[in-house]
Parts: structure tokens; sequence; C-alpha cells
């Protein structure tokens, strides 16, 4: 397997025993779909699929449960956590994919909304999520982001090679700007969201990040 963004690749073949490997376009290890291209959207669509699997096994069981409690416990526990695997390393930048996962999501507040008979508008469930105070999955991601950076720059995640990667911003003079990360520029939308810098741009939108860097180390 060859990972590149180009287009157009050099072939070459690998021989073991005088046996030609078979070449792939996506390869799973560690619970990751990789792609040739390192695009997150074979994952997004193994990890969706999982997840729909799991839900409908859940939802087969507990419909007959009028607690509020003990269904979001099941999706917490069991749902939710195949969406979220691995999302600091490949959390996805298109539409398409931010609403695939979401609709794992959608799909559980409508199972709720019939079994639990939470009032709402016809084909509107936007309430439903304050109801059972279940945040979008995108806005979890973004949480996550920010505590994975917090934690390495803290030392609570041992990293040297990728604190190593982070550039903080040292400016020139003082200023009212609180920015603490140094963003390279990027000319593509896959290097835009490429881990780091895309965690350290998040965290450059939190006002409050800078204030408390290091109150929880």
């Amino acid at each position: 397997m060859t990972f590149t963004r180009s287009r157009t690749t050099i072939p070459f073949d690998y021989n073991i025993s005088g046996l030609t490997i078979a070449r792939v376009d996506n390869l799973i290890d560690l619970g990751f779909n990789l792609a040739r291209n390192l695009i997150p959207s074979p994952h997004i669509a193994m990890i969706t699929s999982r997840a729909f699997k799991v839900l409908g096994f859940i939802m087969r069981l507990s419909k007959d449960f009028k607690l509020s409690k003990s269904l979001k416990s099941l999706y917490c526990a069991l749902v939710r956590p195949i969406l979220e695997y691995g999302s600091v390393v490949l959390d996805p930048y298109t539409v398409f994919d931010i609403n695939q996962l979401e609709r794992v999501q959608h799909r559980f507040l409508r199972f709720c909304c019939f079994v639990l008979g939470i009032p709402h508008l016809a084909h509107d469930y936007t309430n439903i999520p304050n109801v059972l105070d279940l945040p979008t999955l995108a806005e979890r991601r973004r949480t996550l982001n920010i505590k994975f950076i917090r934690g390495l720059i803290t030392n609570h995640i041992d990293s040297p090679c990728l604190l190593s990667q982070v550039n903080f911003k040292v400016p020139l003079h003082v200023s009212r700007s609180h920015v603490t990360f140094h963003i390279p520029n990027a000319n593509t939308n896959y290097l835009q969201n490429e881990p780091l810098r895309r965690i350290m741009s998040l965290a450059n939108e939190y006002p409050s990040f800078y204030d408390n860097l290091f109150l929880c180390s």
C-alpha cells in the first residue's frame, strides 16, 4: 500500500519468496480504516455502519423502556464510543462525513421521542438533545481535541515527538491578543485539517484556553 496525495504514483511490485504482494487501496489497522490518500471518509463509513448495527440492537431490546437515563446510558456506553474512536486523528472536515456521524445520533433521538413520548414538532427534533442533555457529536469532538492538546502541553500525554511540533506564538510586543498557537499557512483543505494543525486552530478559537491552560497541570 502506498500512501500519497498525488493522483499519479510510481508503481513498484514488492515480492516475498518470488511471490508478488497484492496492492490494496484500503487497510484496517488498530481499528482505523486507512485509505491510500489518507482521507477520513472510509473510516467514517466503517464506524457509522458499525454504530448503526449496535444502535439497532439496542432499539430492539429497549423498545419498552420508559426511563430516559437507561436509554441514554446504553447509547453513551455502546454506540457513541464507536463514533468517537480515533476522532482526534480522523476528525471529519467535510459536511457529508460530519452528517454521516450525526445521522446515528439523530436516529437515536427519534427513537427516544417515540419511546418516551417527548413532545416535539413534526419532523423537528431540535429540542430533544436539550431534554436528554446530549451535545452534538461535532461539539464533543471539539472538546476532545481541546482536551488532547491541553494534556499534551501539561505533560498528561507523554509524546515528546508531538509536543515538538506544537507551534507556540511568541509575540514581539505586548498585545491584547491571547492566541496561543501560530498556525502555518495551508494551501489545501487537507493540509488545513491535518490533525495537529486543526487542534491548534480550535484551541485558538477558545477564549479561555490561554487563561486556563496551566490551571489543570
